[in-house]
């Protein structure tokens, strides 16, 4: 015999459009519950994040009756994470403590006392056992190869063990990779195999399948297959009556059986993890690395030893990202003895927006917005004042300036430029914007190897290859600047919209990513001495922050004749925009759903140039070219000095 332990994690992000919601609900959420209900010997570990309860307990309150049914009958587990479903390691320990506590208080009105955390995207480090220990947690769940990159060989790998750090004592219970890939995705008959093959005397071991509720009926081709098909009430009508599979949560397990002895597990998350974050190029050839190790038989075998990226290099990898989990970090501290701006604050901490992968949101502007947002209106129960401090740890000081309206803050270390102008008043941070950039995925189109060669069944998203289509190759472009307000450009005058758009120009000046020295007065100056055209070039603006918006003064000199080219681009994510060129003093911006109406407006006439901001990514339905934010350029012609004024309005 074998215990088998069998959960699910159902999760939706913070900011998902409800038409999300409403659909995972139908498809999954809900038709998975009323057949577990038909089968009351199965028993299921579930964790359903604080968002998604919160939606269900607004939209569908009988959802949540029928969960507190199941636990009382003794079918369902409830396993905890924090609430708003951060990843715990990148997030204060008293922010850890206090999250968990807040699902651990839901789910005592469900009727359980959960003393389990699901470990959001299994992102493991060592000083986690602390921060659990204290909240009151027994025991963690994370993936196997956790532990075979600690060294452990599979055939270790069917019990719990314990962890420890400071003389803090947690359990772990390793999730199985091969079940992961087995189901639901191949005929039930795999499942029960492989379990049947791992039977036999001692009575304490356990395979562990624990994984997203969305596979269940909302990943491309699962409802069919799942549902419609039968997958699910043949599944668990075999485990329950599988006399050779004992069925058991957790918390049965550690009440029955010791874990097996200690281990100290890596810095971790899931393989697949362990590819997303690494920078590109890398990303691409660890790719080849597996592919090739597959190719020659020898994956299994040295698997134990391939190890690419962790959860955190998404913070190197997109400094966007990087820059908001750095906000979000400083006013943790500012808020933590207000409760009800922490609570907005634990909101921006959800996960979702801070990476990207197959899953991950930091290309959707929805999710990202969302996470501003609660940042912004944390941060509005505080002053914090006008400083100059290095906000995103890069080594380079960020001039950040508020008001009663705004928060501004500028990189003098990178163009001058604004990369963050918050609204207080709409909770809007207007240069949520994110650059083009090259991810490893858009050379490969080819699948991962599947895990199996068996036809039967439906394919995982991991296993799903597909190619750019050809309209979207020829719109495809790659920044090699990250995208501010304020940016100053010197171009050649002969040079077009499109050139300019799809990045086939070339800068006459250093100005962009160079920077620029400051000084405070009646507001913020910056400038630079730098090179145009291998010549002696600079740029001035004087900065002021209104109530309404600001208004800046450049002072422009060039060595040469040129087009120079100020630069906003904008959050605008909520009406698709197309190329256009145009002379105009003032430009009128409206996004109903984003940043709402602005106005952006010149002391005299100006040739500009829009464009879309458009990035490649993967997602479980395929590709998405998602426009991230409107670029504006309010382009000067010059030829020796040039003044002129520029605002910035909130309607």
């Amino acid at each position: 015999m074998v215990n088998f332990i069998f959960g699910i994690h159902n999760h939706q992000p913070l900011g998902n459009f409800g038409w999300v919601f409403e659909s995972a609900y139908e498809h999954s959420y809900l038709p998975f519950m009323e057949i577990l209900e038909e089968y009351p010997g199965m028993k299921v570990s579930v964790h359903i994040s604080g968002p998604l309860l919160e939606w269900l307990e607004k939209n569908k309150p009988e959802y949540i009756e029928l969960i507190s049914s199941l636990v009382k009958k003794g079918q369902l587990e409830i396993v905890v994470a924090g609430f708003y479903e951060p990843v715990l390691a990148a997030i204060p320990k008293e922010d850890r403590i206090e999250q968990i506590r807040l699902l651990k208080e839901f789910a005592r009105k469900l009727g359980y006392d959960a003393k389990g955390v699901w470990l959001t995207e299994r992102v493991w480090q060592p000083e986690l056992v602390k921060s659990l220990r204290a909240a009151g947690i027994d025991y963690v769940i994370v993936d196997d190869y956790h532990f075979m990159s600690a060294g452990l060989s599979k055939e270790e790998l069917y019990w719990p063990y314990y962890t420890e750090d400071g003389g803090e004592v947690i359990a772990v219970f390793p999730i199985d990779e091969k079940l992961r890939y087995l189901i639901p995705f191949r005929p039930v008959e795999k499942t029960v195999e492989y379990l049947e093959g791992l039977s036999d005397e001692d009575p304490s071991k356990v395979a562990v399948f624990h994984d997203d509720g969305e596979k269940f009926g909302v990943w491309p081709g699962t409802y069919e297959w799942v549902y419609e098909k039968g997958w699910l009430r043949n599944f668990f009508e075999a485990l329950t009556s599988n006399e050779k599979i004992n069925l058991m949560t957790y918390s049965e397990y550690l009440s029955k059986f010791k874990p097996k002895g200690l281990v100290y597990l890596p810095i971790a998350s899931y393989f697949e993890m362990s590819e997303w974050s690494l920078p590109a190029k890398q990303a691409k050839l660890f790719v080849e690395f597996v592919e090739t190790l597959k190719a020659q038989g020898q994956f299994e075998k040295y698997r134990v030893f391939v190890r690419g990226g962790i959860w955190k290099n998404f913070f190197f990898k997109y400094p966007e990202s990087n820059y908001m989990h750095k906000r979000m970090l400083m006013v943790s501290k500012l808020v933590r003895n207000n409760p009800e701006a922490r609570r907005l604050l634990f909101r921006a901490q959800c996960n979702d927006a801070y990476w990207h992968g197959v899953f991950g949101g930091v290309y959707l502007p929805h999710l990202r917005r969302t996470v501003w947002e609660n940042i912004i209106r944390a941060n509005s129960f505080v002053s914090t004042g006008s400083f100059v401090r290095d906000i995103d740890f890069d080594g380079r000081d960020e001039v950040f300036l508020e008001n009663g309206s705004f928060y501004a803050v500028f990189k003098p270390s990178y163009g001058g430029a604004l990369f963050e102008f918050s609204s207080k008043r709409k909770a809007v941070n207007y240069n949520d914007v994110l650059a083009r950039r090259w991810e490893h995925y858009h050379d490969v189109p080819e699948a991962a190897t599947p895990e199996d060669g068996h036809e039967d069944g439906v394919a995982s998203i991991h296993e799903v290859g597909r190619k750019i289509p050809e309209e979207i190759k020829r719109e495809l472009a790659y920044d090699w600047q990250m995208r501010g307000i304020l940016q100053d450009h010197f171009i050649k005058p002969e040079t077009s919209l499109d050139d300019y758009r799809l990045v086939r120009y070339g800068e006459l000046g250093d100005f962009i990513n160079q920077p620029y020295r400051f000084e405070f007065g009646e507001g913020l100056k910056l400038w630079r001495d730098g090179i145009v055209d291998s010549k002696p070039g600079r740029v001035e603006k004087d900065f002021r922050l209104r109530d309404d918006g600001f208004d800046v003064e450049y002072r422009v000199k060039s060595p040469i004749r040129a087009l120079f080219g100020v630069e906003i681009n904008l959050a605008v994510h909520s009406v698709m925009e197309s190329p256009e060129e145009f002379e105009t003093a003032k430009v009128e911006v409206s996004d109903p759903y984003g940043i709402g109406r602005v106005e952006i407006g010149l002391d005299r006439k100006a040739k500009v140039w829009k464009f879309p901001i458009k990035t490649l990514s993967q997602s479980e339905a395929g590709w998405d070219f998602i426009q991230q934010g409107v670029s504006y350029t309010f382009l000067f012609p010059v030829d020796g000095e040039l003044d002129f004024r520029l605002y910035f309005r909130e309607l």
